[in-house]
Formats: structure tokens, sequence, C-alpha cells
């Protein structure tokens, strides 16, 4: 007797968003440069929970650390004694901490534990790391140990506020092999890596070139690194024991700009045919950008990604395409239901 054939599982729409305030800008950005969008941060959460939730829409909030705090006291006493070195002094905040206000209320530039009240009680909102102090991994002169330092300082953080983080995402999408196993060591069960291409490939911040960034940016609208989808790792696989599952960011969705405004269709085309080949190769497909990117031109913004996320409304309905955060992809897949095989191509046509 010839057992039916297994069905593929559906397609996975991941979302992780970079929350960090002015501690992910604070090297190139001043709150005076940047303050209408670290402002707007405060409305942008609020519409991107609203939307989630309209939609069904799982999502991974790699938040800063230092965010978890609402008051400075309680931030300089969670503060590791193992500390980064850079050789640019530039890149540490820890400087900076004795200079900003006294409580969220009077620096919502600084602090983030309100919006983290309210992403907690969001439906299917994960809270993971960004580091506890947006730690660069791979700035000289960075260490292991006051990497390690950091994350416990992290963990203790979101102790401290009842989350159990399991998914990091690393500042300017820097890592490598001895950092992921300290994650994986101290319980971090997935990372947000980058794509093996020339242009994802990971960089320190001296690397990253003016025409590699042009690049990026012309990938966000015509087609020069495919679609960027892949196998969903599964969990209890041959992945390798000591190191997180990597779920690679397949495209960074950039805000509206107002100088170019034809640019945001052409994204938006370009987001919905991944995700479209994404559904029907049964694949995962991981968007990803910063709330303080929406922080300026919001409702424009919102409008794109509400557009998106209605495209992909569509997708679950014709292709049973799932939304999932970095957590969820750790976890065991439930199993797919069997069906007997017929003659035509499961891609051909949509499910009814």
């Amino acid at each position: 007797m010839t057992l039916p054939a297994r069905e593929p599982a559906p397609g996975s729409f991941i979302i992780s968003l970079d929350f960090e305030l002015h501690w992910g800008v604070r090297d190139v950005k001043t709150v005076e440069q940047y303050r209408e969008n670290l402002l707007g941060v405060r409305r942008a959460v609020s519409a991107m929970l609203a939307a989630f939730v309209e939609y069904d829409i799982h999502a991974t909030w790699a938040t800063v650390g230092f965010l978890f705090f609402s008051r400075r006291n309680e931030l300089l006493r969670a503060l590791p004694i193992e500390r980064p070195q850079y050789d640019d002094p530039r890149l540490s905040p820890y400087a900076e901490i004795d200079g900003i206000g006294e409580n969220e209320g009077c620096d919502p530039y600084h602090f983030g534990h309100s919006l983290l009240e309210e992403i907690r009680t969001s439906p299917g909102q994960e809270i993971g790391t960004h580091t506890f102090s947006h730690y660069y991994c791979l700035e000289p002169k960075q260490s292991v140990v006051a990497f390690r330092a950091d994350l416990a300082a992290a963990r203790a953080a979101g102790e401290a506020f009842g989350v159990a983080l399991t998914s990091i995402v690393f500042p300017r999408n820097q890592y490598d092999q001895e950092h992921l196993r300290v994650c994986r060591q101290m319980g971090l069960m997935a990372f947000r890596g980058n794509l093996e291409t020339w242009l994802y490939r990971t960089r320190r911040l001296s690397e990253e070139r003016r025409w590699v960034r042009a690049a990026r940016l012309a990938d966000s609208y015509c087609d020069l690194s495919s679609h960027n989808c892949y196998v969903l790792p599964q969990a209890g696989s041959d992945l390798p024991g000591d190191l997180p599952i990597n779920l690679p960011g397949s495209r960074f969705l950039r805000p509206y700009n107002s100088r170019v405004t034809a640019s945001q269709a052409l994204q938006e085309r370009r987001i919905k045919n991944d995700l479209t080949y994404a559904a029907q190769n049964g694949l995962a497909y991981h968007l990803w950008w910063h709330p303080h990117n929406f922080g300026a031109n919001l409702g424009k913004s919102i409008e794109t990604l509400r557009r998106i996320l209605e495209h992909f409304r569509r997708l679950k309905e014709c292709y049973w395409m799932r939304s999932m955060n970095m957590a969820e992809c750790t976890l065991e897949q439930p199993p797919v239901q069997d069906h007997v095989v017929i003659e035509e191509n499961r891609l051909a046509r949509p499910r009814r």
C-alpha cells in the first residue's frame, strides 16, 4: 500500500523590528538631528501594533536593553562591570548615560518601558534582544567577555520585566561564529542573520562603502539579489547544537520618502512579489525595519505596510501562508495534513 505524500509546509512570513530609539543612531545622529523620528516612535509603535492585530501578524521586537528601564537610576544599577572598549570611543554609549534625562517622561528618546508594556500586551508579539547596549560585535577592540556580560545584563533586564529572551538581532548585523556560540550558551535560540551574498554579508562599519549601501538601496526596488527566500530550519534537525537557528533577513522595509515618492511603489511591488514566491514555494520570507524609520511620515509608511499585510492576508487565504515571530520558528513545527497527490502542480493555482 502506497502511503499518501505529505504536503510541504506552508510559506512563513517573519517580521522583526530593531527597537532602539536614540541608542541605535547616537553614533551617527544627535537627538536634535533626529528628533522628529524619535518622538514619532511613540505613535508608530501603536500604529504598527494596531495593524498587526488587524492582520494577525506575529512579530519580534528586538530591543536594546537600556530601553527596559523607565528611570536613569534603575538603568545605572543594571550596568555590567565589563563593558566594550572600542578603539573608537564614540561607539560606546556608556559615557553618555549620565547626560540622559531622569525618567521616560522627561526623556522619551532613551527610555522605552511604557512602549514595551504596550508591545507585551499585544497578541503574537515577541520581545527579543538587540543586545543590552547596542553592542558592535566586529568593531575593534570588542571582546567575547564583554559581549557575554552585555547579554547577561540584557537577560536580567528582560527577566525583571517579565520576559525570557529567546531571539537576538545584532546591531548593524555584525556577528561571527564565536559570538553566536555565546548567544546559544546564554539561552538565545534564534538570530536574524545576513544573506550569503556580497551585498548583505556582515561587515565592520569601516567596510560599509558608499557603493555597497547604494547597491543595497537599488536592490530594494530592482531585482539584484533574487527573492531572498529560504527553507525554514526545522527544530531538532541537523543544525549545529552550539549555535542558534539562523533566520536571515530577506528585505529591509524602507520608510516613505517624500523626495522620491515613486520608489515606494517599486519597493512595495518587490516585497509583494517576494512574498508571493515564498507562499507558492513553501519558503520563509523575513521582513525587517526600525520603528524610528516610521517616526516621520508615519501615515504614508503605515499605508505601505498595511498594503503589504493585506497582500499577505490574501496569500494566507490562498496558500495557507503563516505569520511567525522568531521565537515561534524555533519550535517544533506542527504536522501538516496529509493529502492524496493528484496529477497537477500544487502551485499552479491557489487553494480555495
